[in-house]
């Protein structure tokens, strides 16, 4: 059943590669030529790219247009992430999304401020109801914007399925992008895999593939493994250097599909058409996270683990692990592939050399490591750790330490999800007191901290060392487009740098004359501002507080005269 499976897929993975997409009704969310900078899928940190980003001619404020009917189902108001974001929910069962948006038009806009105002607070998000706040296609919703942890100004779009959430591929719903161009294949990996699909430590051989005049080729057309890249009871594993590009764009694209067959058998497939939110971040299982993280390389594994549960994989045999003892030879055939049937192939054979294989029975003796399909307590009367079955996407050296230092796993190690970490103070901890945990490259990361008794409880989606900290440094206010000595201004708009040095911004707040004003926060250039209304005229008292995590605050007080 499987190889019949497999045939239909073959047709377009190697055959004539022909892409016709489902006809919909949507509009472009903008009034300008689309064109992106990056799609759907793409390789990011800890996350695939959930929508499509597109460019805004490197300009805030272009009109954004609703793609279809619906309504206004939620609004978010926020530094981080998102920024400012609208999500439209449509009769047909999916939401369209708009984020990193400057303003927001009309109604909603001013129900935005309501609430702004009424809690006392720039950060808000907003549920409405199918009545409340109504859109046609077409409608102007807001403008677009460089708001949240966007880096340069742009409208990121995303389509979900509104009963899931699932982010949906924009690109196979009619947004039409010209492209022309093949994905780029810049190199290959074999690895030496246990039968879970585990990598086998210090095995892995990397070879570089170069574009000729008659398509991609390694040296020789030839990869030579040793022979104990052969194991008892696993195989051999293929990732490959993979990336995109798109007419009129030097911007990198990640890669829609690719499919891998060894001696005319095909063994592993890829279409990326949808991603749960709930499992985007077994990114981190899918590509080689070492070449990402150390050498900057997008490695997209041909081959996965019992654990990953992706639903990508369009066809998987053996979850992509070819068994081989020495002295063997594989024909092997990849192609990359794009929405637009642009297809780049390589064409190779490895050889695994004559000699003895692997036969460690035991590769991750249970002493030492820590398993994907297994829970964890660790205690002392100094510490706790805590962690939850799928924490990891491989077996992870424990490397745990509960007396003097606290320490579990490697730091440079990434997990599934949040593990609980209990450290006892010496002392009578305060709100003062937090948690802590020292990443990769030595950064030290405060933790959202809870206090019961002696100890401190935080949830860490990062292992390293973990200790406690004190900070009574409260925050720093600096004007930056105007000067503390000044005591006239004809600004409209007025900035402060706000600076955290320990812990996290927690509170940020701006009071005229007494009353409440709504100051915006631009997390990741650390400052705040106030747009002043027109009508604001004449001698006012201005009082900026700014608050951290264990309540260290500053207060900036001045007295200016506004002409």
């Amino acid at each position: 059943m499987i190889k019949h499976v497999i045939l239909v897929v073959l047709l377009y993975f190697f055959g004539q590669t022909a892409y016709s997409q489902t006809k919909h009704s949507y509009r472009s969310p903008l009034n300008i030529p689309l064109a992106i900078s990056a799609n759907f899928g793409e390789l990011r940190p800890n996350h695939f790219h959930m929508g499509v980003d597109f460019k805004t001619n490197g300009v805030e404020g272009l009109t954004l247009y609703a793609v279809e009917d619906g309504f206004i189902s939620r609004v978010k108001v926020s530094p981080f992430g998102y920024g400012k974001v609208i999500y439209i929910d449509h009769p047909n069962g999916v939401t369209s999304v708009y984020a990193h948006c400057s303003a927001f038009k009309g109604k909603l806009d001013s129900l935005v401020k309501i609430t702004q105002e009424k809690e006392q607070n720039f950060e808000i998000e907003i549920y409405f109801t199918e009545k409340d706040l109504p859109v046609k296609k077409g409608d102007a919703i807001a403008l677009s914007g460089n708001t949240g942890s966007s880096t340069a100004p742009h409208l990121h779009f995303e389509l979900r399925d509104t009963k899931t959430e699932d982010a949906l591929n924009p690109l196979l719903y009619g947004f039409e992008i010209a492209d022309h161009k093949a994905p780029e294949i810049r190199g290959i990996k074999v690895y030496s895999l246990t039968n879970e699909g585990y990598q086998i430590p210090g095995k892995a051989k990397y070879f570089k593939v170069t574009k000729g005049q008659f398509g991609y080729y390694v040296g020789g057309d030839l990869i030579s493994i040793p022979s104990d890249f052969s194991t008892l009871l696993g195989g051999i594993g293929f990732a490959v250097e993979v990336v995109d590009f798109v007419d009129g764009s030097t911007n990198t694209c990640g890669l829609y599909g690719s499919a891998l067959k060894a001696e005319k058998d095909t063994l592993f497939c890829q279409e990326i058409k949808r991603v749960s939110f709930d499992e985007t971040r077994y990114i981190n299982s899918h590509k080689d996270y070492v070449e990402y993280t150390v050498n900057k390389r997008k490695f997209h594994k041909s081959f996965k683990t019992d654990e990953n549960p992706l639903d990508m994989y369009s066809c998987s045999q053996n979850n992509g692990v070819i068994p081989v003892k020495p002295g063997d030879t594989l024909a092997i055939h990849y192609a990359a592939f794009d929405l637009k049937g642009n297809k780049s192939e390589l064409k190779f054979k490895t050889a695994v050399l004559a000699g003895s294989p692997n036969t460690t029975a035991t590769i991750f003796p249970s002493w030492k490591y820590l398993f994907p399909d297994s829970s964890y307590h660790f205690q002392s009367d100094q510490a706790e750790f805590y962690v939850n079955e799928m924490t990891f996407y491989e077996p992870t050296l424990k490397n745990l330490s509960l007396k003097g230092t606290f320490s579990l796993g490697d730091a440079k190690t990434p997990i599934q999800q949040a593990i609980t970490v209990k450290l006892k103070s010496s002392n009578k901890p305060t709100s003062k007191n937090y948690l802590a945990v020292t990443t990769a490259g030595g950064r030290v990361k405060p933790l959202a901290t809870s206090i019961e008794g002696d100890w401190l409880t935080a949830e860490s989606i990062y292992l390293g060392s973990f200790s406690i900290k004190t900070d009574t440094l409260a925050p720093s206010v600096t004007p930056l487009n105007f000067k503390e000595t000044d005591l006239i201004t004809t600004k409209k708009r007025l900035t402060w740098k706000v600076m955290e040095y320990q812990t996290l911004l927690s509170d940020y707040d701006l009071f005229i004359d007494g009353k409440w004003v709504l100051l915006e926060y631009e997390e990741k250039s650390n400052y705040v501002f106030y747009d002043r209304p027109s009508t604001l005229t004449g001698e006012h008292e201005l009082l900026l507080i700014a608050k951290d995590r264990c309540g260290n605050v500053k207060e900036w007080r001045k007295k200016i005269k506004f002409q």
